[in-house]
């Protein structure tokens, strides 16, 4: 219809389906939903599918301004095998709208309680975001009104060296945190990384420190960084060592820590937008040990 703008509508997702043995933590934690409702769950393994649906709309005025809008539905609980090992609940309200406003590189976004933290993606509980670049440094804040919290987050260069500083008034302690990440390629593969972090807890016992480097030799990478934690903490007291491996349609890690805590993920391209997973995460000292197969398919 005449005078009636016309929006790009756009339609993607994703869904999959896993074996998961999670040496019954699963179990542990709905332990007490299952007496309620006289349900039987496994020992330790159990298949998890999911879907995730999602919808984006978008226009642009003639003055420039450019408007979209984005929901999406699901179900079931995807394994974020290659991360914190959780199951993610993709059940979503349809009603729940991500809604942006961009103009001349700025993108002003509102999401209720959807934006991720800048300083901890662990807290979702922002609204609102605003995000742009100035004189060739992006930077970008956050804020849940509400809550009175908000965090911040600056990255760029200098003299080749890429520079990140995050923060926010809300950390896990509920109080204010910042941290400044550096990072500098030095060519032939090397890159050498190092951050400062200063958390809110009065013992210091968080304010990590950490220095390391990568190394990318054609379809290997090896990664190493030594860590310092807390205030009273030594270099080298904590440490992440990591081999990765790419080639095709088939990449492979390895990633040990000082406590023997282990990792094997390998990943493979199926093609058509499918792939297949396998992953082994022992944890040293805990009884969370979790192995899982399975497949995803993006569309």
């Amino acid at each position: 219809a005449a005078g009636v703008a016309q929006a790009d509508v756009s339609f993607s997702g994703t869904a999959g389906v896993a074996l998961i043995d999670d040496n019954g933590a699963r179990d542990a934690a709905t332990a007490a939903d299952a007496a309620v409702a006289n349900t039987a769950y496994g020992a330790d393994m159990f298949f998890e599918s999911y879907y995730d649906f999602d919808i984006t709309a978008s226009a642009e005025s003639d003055n420039g301004i450019s408007v979209s809008v984005g929901f999406d539905m699901g179900a079931g609980n995807k394994i974020d095998y290659n991360d914190d090992d959780v199951l993610e609940a993709q059940g979503v309200d349809v009603g729940d709208a991500d809604v942006s406003v961009s103009y001349a590189g700025w993108t002003l976004a509102v999401d209720q309680a959807g934006i991720d933290n800048l300083f901890d993606d662990t807290d979702g509980a922002q609204d609102v975001s605003l995000s742009g670049t100035v004189g060739g440094v992006s930077v970008a804040v956050t804020t849940d009104m509400e809550g009175s919290t908000n965090s911040y987050k600056a990255a760029g260069s200098l003299a080749g060296v890429a520079l990140t500083v995050t923060g926010t008034n809300n950390d896990d302690n509920g109080g204010s945190a910042s941290k400044i990440a550096a990072s500098y390629a030095m060519g032939n593969g090397l890159t050498l990384k190092g951050s400062v972090e200063d958390e809110s807890k009065a013992d210091g016992s968080e304010d990590d420190s950490t220095l390391g480097f990568s190394y990318a030799m054609d379809a290997l990478t090896v990664g190493y960084t030594t860590i310092k934690p807390g205030k009273d903490g030594s270099l080298g007291d904590e440490w992440d060592f990591s081999v990765a491996y790419a080639a095709g349609a088939t990449s492979a890690s390895f990633a040990i820590d000082e406590a023997d805590e282990t990792t094997i993920i390998v990943d493979h391209a199926l093609g058509g937008g499918a792939s297949a997973f396998a992953a082994m995460h022992d944890k040293a000292g805990t009884d969370n040990d979790l192995t899982a197969v399975g497949l995803n398919f993006a569309f």
